[in-house]
């Protein structure tokens, strides 16, 4: 090979290194390619450790999927204890075992920062957030900063910025103290239930989470806006915070033509340990056990949000919203590169 480089020119060893280089950089450029071929959405929930209640969250993630083909769609638990717990469980043959339905991403699910940092592995692309929140409360606040935060990176260089196109979708009663539209959609979705209640002469009390350090206020209007389409004998009460269970028994007792029994049923997202137990359960400081003790008959809804297609669809009328407002953003940005 020597022998028969020494007998050319040097321009002909010139045009044989260029001719090599000039090949191979295309291969490096495609091994080193980042260009996504979609653009991502991130479903974000608190999550739940109980097996069955993981059924409505994947009735949203299903029908978000069905409502978005060109997205690659992600799920994400914001709870360190949860993804811990199924973390666990991923090692645990006979568990996996009893529970043959539940998928694979379930035992290696994510927080919101990592699944998008695996995103952004893949290049700079279109990201949806939609938060699987109800009220605009601490988990949503938190959800919020993060995703306000690595829009407002700012890179020496604008390229190099790893979430140009990125956007929160709301929760589904609205920010702040709820906003009419979204109320309005919500109580439509209730439907059912108010008529399941309404069926059987129950007072419907719903069970929401709540929060110690953000206004309630939100509960209450929610509340309104569930009485002025079903009827009076609507209660909301929450966990963390007032209006608590012993306040909805007392507003029930002063009521006129104060009904006999209640339909209990958790306002989240899924019916896990909250539904199952502080609500549903038999320990004496249950909602069920604290409403029997006051001589109601009880009947339970243990189904979350999330299976209700009708409340799904809310996060899917929030995301449309929310690509329409981060795609102009996109466009807009690429018209300014031009």
């Amino acid at each position: 090979m020597s022998h028969l480089l020494a007998q050319l020119s040097p321009a002909v060893i010139l045009a044989v290194i260029l001719t090599m280089v000039l090949t191979l950089c295309p291969l490096r450029a495609a091994a080193f390619e980042r260009t996504p071929q979609k653009p991502a959405l991130v479903l974000a929930a608190f999550g739940t450790t109980e097996a069955e209640a993981l059924k409505s969250i994947l009735n949203i993630r299903d029908r978000v999927a069905a409502a978005f083909p060109g997205y690659d769609v992600h799920l994400a638990f914001t709870s360190n204890i949860i993804r811990d717990i199924w973390r666990q469980r991923a090692g645990d043959a006979a568990y996996k075992a009893a529970h043959p339905g539940i998928p694979r991403e379930i035992y290696e699910i994510g927080n919101t920062l990592t699944v998008l940092a695996n995103i952004q592995e893949t290049g700079a692309r279109l990201v949806l957030v939609q938060s699987l929140h109800i009220t605009d409360g601490e988990e949503y606040r938190d959800l919020a900063n993060l995703v306000n935060t690595l829009a407002g990176l700012k890179p020496l260089k604008a390229v190099l910025h790893p979430f140009p196109w990125i956007g929160l979708g709301d929760p589904a009663l609205g920010t702040g103290d709820g906003q009419p539209q979204y109320l309005e959609r919500a109580a439509t979705a209730l439907a059912p239930l108010a008529e399941k209640a309404r069926k059987s002469g129950a007072a419907l009390v719903l069970m929401g989470h709540g929060n110690e350090h953000l206004t309630q206020a939100v509960y209450g209007k929610f509340q309104a806006q569930l009485r002025q389409k079903y009827g009076s004998q609507i209660y909301i009460g929450t966990v963390e915070a007032p209006p608590l269970v012993d306040d909805v028994i007392a507003a029930i007792g002063q009521s006129p033509n104060k009904p006999r029994s209640v339909l209990l049923a958790p306002m989240m997202v899924v019916a896990g340990d909250h539904a199952r137990n502080d609500m549903a359960g038999d320990e004496d400081d249950s909602w069920a056990s604290k409403f029997k003790a006051s001589g109601y008959e009880v009947a339970h809804h243990l189904e979350g949000l999330g299976s209700n297609d009708s409340w799904a669809d809310i996060y899917v009328e929030h995301l449309k919203a929310l690509e329409l407002k981060v795609v102009k953003a996109k466009e807009a940005d690429g018209a300014k590169a031009k």
